[in-house]
């Protein structure tokens, strides 16, 4: 019977991101060789949009190299849970979302506070950016923050195909963000759930108020 898998290392973290980066260039590299002037509109069309793609998935997963390095982070400037989740809907309007319907709620209860991180908005678009990857076009994807007694849990739902998101899973895609999760917020006393209900997944990060 094969041991249990501990958490992954930060060097594991790294690498993993790097891999996955590295992909992301690499799909970039194919759609630009297949851009030519004989090339129809519409081909053009959907090259451009997979590099688009490709290369934004990539930004958030570079900004976390550091928070996963570094045991000290940056304060995050006083920035609101609205303000952040307002930023978030600017920044998918810009990018697009593939004809997948992004819902962003707004807090439940305005006297929650965001933790004093770096890190989580360029967290919060890996998983978006990932989680778009599994769900179809005319799909949804929800994003909420709500209040658990003295704790702040911000839930990503989706109807995306079902995918292993597990301690163990293989560090790759919508995995290795979670995976990334797991890792920071659990230094924050935190932590990260899962759970696949009726065709649903449902990604919750758990985070103690005041953090």
């Amino acid at each position: 019977m094969p041991e249990p898998q501990g958490p992954p290392t930060p060097n594991e973290l790294v690498f993993a991101v790097a891999h996955e980066i590295g992909n992301h260039l690499g799909g970039i590299r194919l759609q630009a060789h297949l851009i030519d002037e004989d090339l129809a509109p519409h081909a053009l069309a959907e090259s451009t949009v997979a590099i688009d793609d490709l290369a934004g998935r990539a930004g958030p997963l570079l900004a976390l190299l550091r928070p996963i390095l570094g045991a000290e982070y940056r304060s995050a400037s006083g920035a609101t849970w609205s303000s952040l989740l307002r930023g978030l809907a600017l920044q998918l309007e810009e990018e697009g979302t593939r004809g997948v319907r992004v819902g962003i709620e707004p807090p439940s209860d305005c006297d929650l506070e965001p933790p004093d991180v770096e890190w989580l908005y360029p967290l919060l678009m890996a998983l978006i950016g990932s989680t778009l990857a599994q769900v179809p076009a005319r799909g949804g994807i929800s994003l909420r923050i709500g209040s658990r007694g003295g704790e702040t849990a911000l839930v990503v739902e989706d109807d995306g195909v079902e995918e292993d998101l597990s301690a163990g899973a293989a560090l790759r895609g919508r995995a290795l963000v979670v995976g990334i999760a797991r890792a920071l917020v659990d230094r924050l006393g935190g932590g990260v759930e899962v759970e696949r209900v009726a065709e649903r997944t449902t990604v919750a990060l758990v985070l103690p108020n005041g953090s």
